[in-house]
């Protein structure tokens, strides 16, 4: 891959620069407008988010040209990054402006703050899918991350959120030292924090040209335990429950996506671009997280009655089936659709879960809490909701014909190519589980008397985008394959010479 040691191929960098000048524009915002007109900067949020998605198409993404001395790669794994988490941001400034504003002033978190939070969360995972150094992707990650945190504990008023905030935070802080120590373990080996440069001194190794050192081994197992954090992979979920729970619930949605599209990123960029040539070490490993996650995930969500709980479990539990995706790598060629599934699945979790945490937050902004009493009869009195909901319901349990069906279907599929056909078969089991409580969600709308009063509250933007998430699960479900095909140009990236 060149590499540019003269000067900067800004122009690589476009949807990067779009993302942090809305960040920067929603900042002056802030200051130069009134406090009442402060709504006015989610449409500039909106905006700058679709120019930089729109933007992706000014890059030559298939030329897998590289800047910054190779540590900023700009080729196809990068794009696919870039539309995911673009794509999530959108979904989630739809489904969060008006119950931000619709807060107490005693709770209230103000708009633009929490709107800057959101983007500079966004702008690092870009950074993280295009990083082709350890540096790189360690800045990436932590950025997105503290956003998270601060994001977590935004509700001020709810004791739920401060205690979900700080859990996150210190185990946090805990993970990022045990996957800072992996990558200098790693330096300290291959003498490189290039992606590139550590696989080409483990290619030696594994060809006889060199010796593998056994505290590489030390190092893998370093960088696993801190990314198995970041994806929230059993048994390093300990704070995903108690976080979703306590954080807004808009936020709740975001984090159960973007940070996780971050972690699986990096794991992508660590385990496979430069740890490939040690994947026999790796495998098995990855192997063995994907099935005790999917396992736990869905069997713990079964008792929840809290909604909000119960995603936080189902999250894990996808975590598992997008784990397989990547324990289904098998080298750098064409027919290897690993990475591919998993990018996909990243894809279609997007829709199908923050469109379930939109469809709660519509239900809190007319005054009713997130239990499954609180869903009691919402078919009667909003068939249009509680519709979109089963939407979302079905989709993450893997009904056809919808973006869930296929994303766990891909997965399935490159396990059995990959000969993990017991890891294939444990996916169709546990989707079968989660049946349970994704339909308990369903017939409690539909078959259960309403309870409560019903308030009227007028949410258009976060309706539209309920409507968006509904149409893209169905649609990108029957037409799942241009995005495949260009999910599976992964293979392309990490091998352009």
């Amino acid at each position: 891959m060149p590499v540019d040691l003269v000067r900067p191929e800004w122009g690589l960098l476009i949807p990067e620069l779009v993302m942090l000048g809305t960040a920067a524009l929603v900042l002056i915002g802030d200051v130069a407008l009134p406090r009442a007109r402060h709504g006015l900067l989610t449409w500039v949020a909106l905006l700058g988010l679709a120019l930089a998605l729109a933007s992706n198409l000014l890059v030559d993404w298939g030329a897998g040209r590289t800047t910054f001395n190779g540590m900023f790669e700009a080729n196809y794994f990068s794009l696919f990054v870039n539309i995911v988490v673009l794509t999530a941001g959108i979904l989630s400034v739809m489904i969060s402006s008006s119950y931000v504003q619709g807060l107490t002033e005693h709770e209230r978190m103000p708009l633009p703050e929490y709107l800057v939070l959101l983007l500079f969360s966004i702008f690092g995972t870009m950074l993280v899918g295009a990083a082709g150094d350890l540096l790189m992707i360690f800045i990436g990650i932590e950025m997105s991350s503290l956003a998270v945190y601060v994001l977590t504990g935004f509700d001020r008023g709810r004791e739920t959120s401060i205690e979900g905030a700080l859990k996150y935070f210190l185990l946090g802080a805990f993970a990022t030292a045990i996957l800072l120590y992996g990558m200098a373990w790693t330096y300290g080996m291959t003498g490189t924090t290039s992606l590139s440069g550590i696989s080409a001194q483990l290619q030696k190794a594994v060809t006889g040209q060199g010796r593998v050192e056994a505290s590489l081994l030390l190092a893998l197992l370093l960088l696993a335990i801190g990314l198995g954090f970041k994806i929230a992979a059993v048994p390093f979920h300990m704070w995903t429950p108690d976080a979703y729970q306590g954080a807004p619930t808009p936020v709740s949605g975001y984090m159960s996506v973007v940070p996780k599209v971050a972690g699986f990123a990096a794991m992508a960029r660590i385990m496979v671009q430069a740890l490939g040539p040690l994947s026999h070490s790796w495998l098995t490993l990855v192997a063995a997280l994907a099935l005790v996650t999917m396992v736990y995930g869905n069997v713990v969500a079964i008792a929840q009655t809290d909604v909000k709980r119960m995603l936080g479990y189902s999250s894990i539990g996808h975590t598992g089936y997008m784990l397989v995706g990547l324990a289904a790598f098998s080298g750098l060629k064409a027919s290897d659709q690993s990475v591919g599934s998993l990018l996909f699945y990243l894809f279609a979790y997007a829709f199908m879960n923050i469109g379930a945490f939109g469809v709660v937050t519509w239900l809190q902004s007319r005054g009713h809490g997130v239990t499954l009493d609180d869903f009691r009869g919402l078919a009667s009195r909003s068939p249009l909701a509680a519709l979109a909901m089963t939407v979302f319901m079905l989709s993450l349990m893997g009904m056809p014909p919808l973006i869930g069906f296929y994303a766990k279907y891909y997965v399935i599929l490159a396990a059995i190519q990959a000969g993990l056909v017991w890891l294939a078969v444990a996916v169709v089991v546990m989707s079968a589980v989660s049946a349970f409580f994704y339909l308990r969600v369903i017939t409690t709308m539909y078959f259960q008397e309403p309870t409560g009063e019903w308030t009227i509250e007028r949410t258009p933007l976060l309706g539209v985008g309920l409507l968006v998430m509904v149409l893209g699960t169905i649609g990108f479900g029957l037409f799942s394959g241009p995005l495949l095909n260009l999910a599976q140009h992964w293979v392309q990236a990490f091998t352009v010479a």
